[in-house]
């Protein structure tokens, strides 16, 4: 008898647990659909994004020691970002090889395939170069929502030393006089030897 009192119990536990998920999760559910998509607008000034940027690819070619290569990083703006995008900052992981970016030869174009037919403007950074390993790339104009960019980034060399596998953090930054970059993730590459 009291096998059969527990199992009822859990039974009707289970079932007054799921039917609250359900209501619990329609109320939720019909809020998430009626707040605006607006920007993050942070106490101290600064503006996020309401639903940040994906790194959706990374690409270059694979042989260690190639000269004056390029690095490929796409990247999608949802259409609920709140903010266009700004800014994409390349960092790379620390490995047996840095690689050193050539700033002034980056390129960007709306898209996701390599074929660079609609070129983006970038703007023209001055200041001191950025350590090695490490790139800025400032749009002239911010990526609007629902938008795909790549950004193709020279390199005055693969890795010197060895091959492997390198990865490179993506960070984004919206547009705004301050604002709070979100990390994307990583691109990561991988390069064989001779």
């Amino acid at each position: 008898m009291f096998s059969r009192n527990s199992e009822a119990l859990k039974q009707s536990g289970i079932s007054l647990f799921t039917s609250r998920t359900f209501i619990l999760g329609a109320f939720f559910s019909s809020i998430a659909f009626t707040l605006p998509a607006n920007a993050v607008k942070l106490t101290n000034g600064e503006t996020a994004f309401d639903s940040p940027p994906a790194l959706i690819d990374s690409a270059s070619n694979s042989l260690a020691f190639d000269g004056a290569t390029t690095y490929y990083f796409t990247v999608k703006v949802p259409e609920n970002a709140g903010e266009p995008l700004k800014t994409l900052q390349i960092k790379q992981a620390d490995n047996l090889g840095t690689v050193e970016f050539v700033a002034n030869q980056s390129r960007a174009y709306f898209g996701s395939d390599l074929s660079m037919a609609s070129t983006i403007p970038l703007a023209s950074i001055g200041g001191t170069a950025p350590p090695r390993g490490e790139t800025t790339v400032v749009f002239d104009q911010p990526i609007a929502a629902g938008k795909t960019v790549t950004i193709a980034l020279q390199v005055k060399t693969n890795p010197a030393y060895a091959g492997g596998i390198y990865l490179f953090g993506v960070t984004a930054f919206p547009e705004g006089e301050s604002s709070r970059g979100q990390f994307l993730g990583f691109g990561r590459l991988q390069f064989y030897g001779h």
